[in-house]
C-alpha cells in the first residue's frame, strides 16, 4: 500500500478501541433495561451512534474522517441524552466518542463550537436525570475531546515533519545529481580542451614532418647533404613537439591566463545557483603575477563543490560568500555560510577527500563551525615555481 494513503496506525487503534467501547455498552444494555420496553426504542439510537461515526474511510478528503467529530457528536450525544432519561441515572458513554471527535477534528472553526457542544451535551444528560445528579460527570465530554484534539494536534505535527523531511530528501537528492553534473562537466571540458590542443599541435607538427620526409626522400639521391639537413630540422622540429605535447599534459592551463582558476571557481558557483536558487556572492583579488596548475584549479574546485554542497544539505544555509584571494607564493579560497554549522571533530568522506587533496599539494586545509554561527571552510594552497613551470 503507498505511505501517502496508508492509514495511520492511531487511527486503526483508535477506530478498533471504539468498536470495543460500543461491544461493552452493548452486553450493559440488556443488562440494566431488561424488564424496560424503552430498550427497544434506545437500541436503535445505540446503532446509529455507531454504525455512522464509523463510516468506512482512511483519508481526510472522505465522508467519515470529514464529518466524524460532528456525527460522533450527534448520535452519541442524542443516544446519552435518551439513554440516561429512560435509564435514570448519568452514563460516562461519551467520553471515548469524544475522545475519537478529538483525534478526527482538523484546526478551525469547527473545532470552536464542537468545544462548546461537547460540554453542553452532558449537562442535558444530567437535566435528563434530574440536577440531584449533577457531579464530576458533566466535564468528561470537553475533557476527552480536549485529549483527542492534543492526539490530533501531534499527529499534525508528524505529518508536517514528515513532509519537510520527504522535501530534504528531494533536495539531497537534487544536489547529489547537481554535485555529479558539475563533476562530469568539469572533467569533460578539461578532456576536450586537451584534446583540441594536442589536435592542433600534433596535427600541425605531424603535417610538416610528412611532407619534410617526403621532400627528403627525392633529395638523398640528388643532394644527400640537403636531404641531411632535412632530416635534421626535422629531429629539431619533433623535439619542440614533443615538449609542447608535455606541457599540454602537465599543464592544460597555458601560461598567460591568471585568471584561469576563477573563471572555472565562478562556473562552479553560477551552476550551483542555477540549480539550488541559493544566494552564492563570489570575491576575487589577485597580487602580482599568480597561475595555478591544473592539479591546483582542479583541487580547489572539487573543494567549492563539496563546501558549496555540505553548506546547503548539512547547514541550510540560505546565504554563501566565496572568497578568492591569488598571489604569487599562494592561493587561499575561503566559503563561509550562514547555516546551523556542524561537527568538526571527525572528517566525513567528502571532508577526507577535500584533506587529501589539499595535503598532496602540501596545503592546508582549516574548518571552523559551530551551532548557529555557520561554517567557515579555508582552503590555502602553496604556489611553488617548480610546480608552475613543471607540473
Amino acid at each position: 500500500m503507498d505511505k501517502k494513503t496508508e492509514t495511520h496506525w492511531v487511527y486503526k487503534t483508535a477506530q478498533l478501541i471504539r468498536i470495543i467501547w460500543f461491544l461493552f455498552h452493548l452486553v450493559l444494555l440488556p443488562v440494566f433495561m431488561e424488564s424496560s420496553p424503552s430498550l427497544w426504542i434506545v437500541l436503535p439510537l445505540f446503532f446509529a451512534a455507531f454504525l455512522f461515526p464509523q463510516w468506512p474511510g482512511k483519508r481526510k478528503a472522505n465522508f467519515s474522517f470529514s464529518y466524524h467529530p460532528v456525527l460522533e457528536l450527534m448520535f452519541s450525544g442524542l443516544f446519552l441524552i435518551v439513554g440516561c432519561y429512560f435509564l435514570g441515572e448519568v452514563s460516562s458513554f461519551l467520553a471515548y466518542p469524544a475522545l475519537c471527535a478529538g483525534i478526527y477534528s482538523t484546526s478551525g472553526k469547527k473545532r470552536a463550537w464542537l468545544w462548546t457542544a461537547f460540554s453542553i451535551v452532558p449537562f442535558l444528560a444530567v437535566l435528563a436525570v434530574g440536577l440531584d445528579h449533577f457531579g464530576m460527570g458533566v466535564i468528561e465530554g470537553v475533557f476527552f475531546y480536549g485529549i483527542g484534539i492534543a492526539i490530533a494536534n501531534v499527529l499534525e505535527t508528524e505529518r508536517r515533519a514528515n513532509i519537510l523531511l520527504e522535501e530534504n530528501r528531494r533536495q539531497n537528492q537534487l544536489l547529489e545529481e547537481y554535485a555529479k553534473q558539475i563533476e562530469k562537466i568539469t572533467l569533460l571540458e578539461e578532456r576536450n580542451r586537451l584534446a583540441r590542443d594536442l589536435h592542433d599541435t600534433v596535427g600541425h607538427t605531424f603535417t610538416s614532418v610528412i611532407m619534410g620526409l617526403d621532400a627528403a626522400s627525392y633529395l638523398i639521391e640528388t643532394s644527400p647533404v640537403k636531404a641531411k639537413e632535412q632530416v635534421e630540422r626535422l629531429g629539431d622540429v619533433m623535439r619542440q613537439s614533443l615538449g609542447e605535447i608535455r606541457n599540454h599534459i602537465h599543464q592544460i592551463a597555458p601560461a598567460g591566463e591568471p585568471e584561469e582558476l576563477a573563471a572555472q571557481l565562478k562556473r562552479v558557483t553560477s551552476q550551483f545557483v542555477l540549480h539550488t536558487n541559493i544566494q552564492v556572492d563570489f570575491e576575487h583579488t589577485v597580487k602580482g603575477p599568480a597561475t595555478a596548475s591544473l592539479n591546483v584549479t582542479l583541487t580547489l574546485t572539487r573543494c567549492l563543490q563539496e563546501s558549496l554542497t555540505n553548506a546547503v544539505r548539512h547547514g541550510g544555509a540560505t546565504l554563501i560568500l566565496v572568497t578568492l584571494n591569488e598571489d604569487p607564493s599562494r592561493v587561499t579560497l575561503t566559503i563561509k555560510d550562514n547555516g546551523t554549522g556542524m561537527d568538526t571533530a571527525g572528517f566525513g568522506f567528502g571532508l577526507n577527500g577535500m584533506k587529501e587533496r589539499i595535503d598532496a599539494l602540501n596545503g592546508e586545509l582549516k574548518i571552523e563551525s559551530g551551532p548557529g554561527t555557520g561554517t567557515k571552510v579555508t582552503c590555502l594552497v602553496p604556489i611553488l615555481k617548480r610546480r608552475m613551470e613543471n607540473d
